[in-house]
């Protein structure tokens, strides 16, 4: 999903907000073992934002991470290159993605965009 240049991704997918606190807890895990939590802001086929309340996380832009996503009461992962951090912020963009990721991200844009849409939030990301 991402290009060869990881900071490309910027705005080449449509993005959506998550609204349902239920399924807006993410876990990212570095190679190393170190685990943090996190709240999807949004979400897109290329990558998602996430926020995470502990502002002195140590992660390096272009590092790898495994990002588990709820949904459905179940969990998902997928494989994210750090791309941008601002402050508490995280822009992941996915990689190594298979048809079974696009899938899942795809049936979870679904949900998210008819709850956006049952909520009377139609503004979604360019």
């Amino acid at each position: 999903m991402c290009s060869s240049g990881i900071t490309e991704e910027r705005r080449q997918h449509r993005r959506v907000f998550a609204l349902v606190p239920e399924e807006d807890v993410v876990l990212f895990s570095m190679r190393k073992g170190a685990h943090f939590t996190g709240k999807l802001l949004d979400l897109s086929y290329g990558g998602a934002l996430i926020y995470t309340q502990d502002p002195t996380l140590s992660a390096g832009a272009g590092c790898t991470y495994k990002l588990y996503f709820q949904s459905c009461g179940r969990m998902f992962h997928l494989e994210g290159a750090l791309v941008r951090r601002e402050l508490q912020f995280f822009a992941f963009c996915f990689i190594n993605v298979t048809p079974l990721d696009q899938a899942e991200i795809r049936s979870k844009l679904a949900r998210m965009e008819i709850i956006a849409a049952r909520m009377g939030y139609t503004e979604l990301h360019p």
